[in-house]
């Protein structure tokens, strides 16, 4: 009889917190009618990938969620499900998003403007200046692509405001970081709400919403049950990503140890939400071996959150089968997009409030290209904000919408202002010009508006140093005036020094320039300049040596200067710079140099290897060629042939032509040669890449070239590039000329590459013919280039 009593005892225990569902899905609602069914899904990061797993569960059951409450990871999502995004689709996006982009501060080079593209995202670290001193910044990443991201996915309902009216009520959770205190999000904009629960402190920028400075929810409540009960919640399932205490050994980890600290809090009060929720599926333990910053794993983190909720399939299958019980209303939950007009374009700052910038508020509304009185699509918006952020002249570009029954949709562009001064460095190493540091200084709007000063020095045996200022100078802020001196000391890479003398020659550089330009799109370019050139080539040690006192005596050999005036089109399409899946460059410049004055200073008698080089440098009488008209077209294609597979091509063709010899001018100035070399992108005009030649190894008055690249992507940041190159000189306007017989090099070999957070790591084993000293070369290139 005893233990008849204790079995019957264990069983009622059982059923009534072992299986507590069996109990409370026979509760009717507050009003008597049917309970209604809340949704908590915490925050977690990567992590909190997992709670597409439940709402694909809770969907296929067709389990009817009337209310919803999020914090970071679980706002993303609980908000995109709440405006009727399926639970697939919602796993399309998770693993089609670029994570890498955004969880940086960058965007793709081809968002960048054509007058921005050479300094953006070429160096290692970047410091806004207050008072003449760098300073750490407030966060590490903006989020401009995550802000382009969250928009896009929640344009359709861009015209509620009352985050009531959803298909799915939700409430979103964040924290005030200058006041304290939990905000509940329930009105305004529904991707700006979901951006200010992803702010990580320290790691994402804050944002400002109705004069709160806001960050993510998981500082106050990480697993916002209440608030979900708060909202009519019958019954509530909760996902919960969140916090889990670290045990003994992990945090002898002292990151790990810094983050239990925080994690004490936000685990307790986790636990007492717990408490208040019916059906909770719990995927720490799960997800034990992930971080929140693992979003690469996404693949693994949606399927582990999959099997983890169908661990609680009955108790689902509960809820579902009473909630038949009861008639449920019958509408799409997809929001339509009504196509409203919009009446009018705001200009604010990020705290929301007026620009007051007359002149910028201009700029900004010629570069966005908007015309209120009629609707806005996403694709002409998005376009419009790329247009205006690619211009650099602010550090956040987004918009919020605001329905007004009476007067339409507004428009609130918000434009946030980064510090006018910006400093910027990068570290560098090549097998060819040594190692360095560069330093840049960049200043917005100095001594006029709409202009950009820099100044960027490279700190190494090969000094190089770049002065640029220029300043849009009409209404549509296309065109542009541009004012710059650049200075360049190098090693000269001549094969033809080396075979005849030695590598003591360096080539030292001085070009002032005055242009005016117009941007003819975001990518597309044409200037026209005019500029003072001078070019000296001087033997003797290298610094190293001569700073060890192996000698100091530096020769100039060679003078050239004159000045030129040139037309430049440029094209930039690419995706990025150092390793493009797709896109193209394309660079025409036509220049006229006059007044060429020459001088050479012949070595001693003595120096038999140096008078051959004389002899090459110094012009026979009467041999000068005069004013040089100079031509040259460079052509470079990438197309994506698959995710991890790019092709390549790229086509160079220049020619000189002579006033006194036309194209057969027996001798050329050292600044009007075409030179091939090198595997590096960032090329002066003129220049091309060639696989086995360092750069600027060959240089000749008249070339043609092709290359043929396949990258091919390994994993990750890792790629791999087999690569092949043809080149010869050609005869005048013909490019083929001399094609047919075997005066022509090839250049062949693989390069192996990586972008690491320093910059891009190449390492290049490769041969030319022509030469019999060239055998197979190696070369090794570390950081950014100036």
């Amino acid at each position: 009889m005893f233990k008849r009593v204790v079995c019957c005892l264990s069983l009622m225990f059982y059923l009534c917190f072992a299986n507590r569902n069996q109990i409370f899905a026979q509760t009717k609602g507050k009003d008597g009618g049917r309970p209604k069914i809340g949704l908590a899904l915490s925050g977690g990061g990567a992590k909190g990938m997992a709670h597409i797993g439940l709402l694909r569960l809770i969907d296929s059951l067709g389990i009817k969620v009337d209310y919803i409450s999020g914090t970071s990871a679980g706002g993303i999502f609980g908000g995109l499900y709440a405006i009727g995004y399926h639970p697939d689709t919602l796993k399309k996006i998770a693993l089609g998003i670029n994570w890498r982009r955004v969880l940086s501060n960058k965007v793709p080079l081809r968002q960048i403007n054509i007058e921005e593209k050479d300094e953006y995202d070429n160096y290692m670290i970047e410091f806004p200046v207050l008072g003449g001193r760098p300073r750490l910044p407030s966060a590490m990443i903006e989020g401009q692509y995550m802000s382009e991201v969250l928009n896009t996915l929640t344009y359709s309902a861009k015209h509620i405001n009352d985050f009531n009216k959803l298909p799915i009520p939700i409430t979103i959770t964040s924290s005030d970081i200058v006041n304290g205190g939990l905000v509940l999000q329930h009105k305004g904009s529904l991707p700006l709400a979901i951006r200010a629960t992803l702010a990580i402190p320290a790691a994402f920028a804050p944002v400002w919403i109705d004069g709160h400075l806001l960050v993510d929810g998981g500082l106050d409540r990480n697993f916002p049950v209440q608030e979900v009960k708060d909202m009519g919640a019958d019954i509530v399932i909760g996902g919960y990503t969140g916090f889990r205490l670290f045990t003994e050994k992990e945090i002898e980890n002292p990151m790990k140890l810094i983050y239990q600290t925080h994690a004490f809090r936000s685990v307790e009060d986790a636990k007492k939400q717990e408490a208040l929720a019916d059906v909770v599926v719990d995927f720490t333990q799960a997800l034990s071996d992930f971080s929140a910053a693992d979003f690469y794993r996404n693949k693994r983190i949606i399927e582990i959150g999959e099997q983890e909720a169908r661990k609680y399939l009955p108790q689902l299958i509960k809820i579902a089968e009473d909630q038949k019980k009861y008639k449920l209303d019958s509408f799409s939950r997809e929001v339509k997009d009504p196509n409203l007009p919009v009446t009018e374009i705001v200009y604010q700052n990020d705290k929301g409030q007026p620009l007051d910038l007359p002149v910028m508020e201009q700029f900004a509304n010629s570069r966005l290209g908007l015309k209120t009185g009629r609707p806005i699509g996403l694709k002409k918006l998005n376009e419009g904000v790329e247009d205006l952020f690619g211009t650099q002249f602010f550090d956040k570009v987004y918009y919020t919408f605001e329905n007004n029954a009476d007067t339409g949709l507004t428009l609130n562009m918000r434009l946030k202002q980064g510090k006018p001064g910006v400093f910027k460095a990068a570290v560098h190493y090549d097998t060819e010009q040594s190692a360095g540091l560069i330093i840049n200084y960049t200043y917005r709007n100095i001594f006029l508006r709409k202009s950009r000063l820099l100044a960027t020095v490279d700190l190494s045996e090969r000094f190089k140093g770049r002065f640029d200022y220029y300043k849009f100078i009409n209404s549509g802020n296309r065109l542009w005036f541009k004012a710059s001196f650049n200075y360049q000391a190098l090693q000269n890479n001549s094969i033809l020094y080396r075979l005849i003398s030695d590598e003591n020659y360096f080539n030292n550089t001085l070009t002032s320039e005055v242009a005016l330009g117009y941007s003819l799109g975001r990518s597309t370019a044409v200037a026209l300049s005019l500029s003072n050139e001078n070019e000296a080539i001087k033997r003797g040690p290298n610094l190293f040596k001569r700073f060890f006192g192996e000698g100091n005596d530096i020769r100039t050999l060679y003078r050239h200067s004159n000045e030129a005036l040139a037309l430049l089109f440029k094209q930039n399409t690419l995706d990025n710079l150092y390793f493009p899946k797709k896109g193209n460059t394309l660079v025409v410049q036509a220049k006229y140099l006059v007044n060429n004055r020459i001088s050479t200073k012949m070595p001693d008698s003595t120096d038999t290897r140096g008078l051959l080089i004389y002899d090459f440098l110094n012009p026979p009488p009467g041999g000068l060629p005069g004013n040089i008209f100079r031509f040259f077209l460079s052509e470079h294609y990438v197309e994506r042939l698959s995710r991890r597979i790019s092709l390549s091509a790229s086509a160079t063709w220049g020619f000189n032509y002579s006033d006194k010899y036309g194209f057969d001018a027996a001798y050329m100035y050292e600044n009007a040669k075409f030179s091939m070399g090198g595997i590096d992108p960032r090329q002066d005009i003129g220049q091309s890449n060639f696989i086995g030649l360092k750069r600027g190894e060959f240089g000749v008055a008249n070339v043609t070239s092709f290359g043929l690249a396949l990258q091919y992507n390994l994993r990750g940041n890792l790629y791999l590039t087999p690569q092949v190159n043809l080149a010869w000189e050609n005869g005048g306007l013909n490019p083929f000329k001399v094609a047919v017989n075997n005066d022509y090099l090839f250049g062949y070999g693989a390069k192996l590459g990586y972008m690491s957070f320093i910059g891009p790591i190449n390492f290049s084993i490769a041969k030319t013919n022509g030469f019999d000293r060239n055998p197979w070369r190696m070369y090794l290139s570390i950081g950014f280039k100036f």
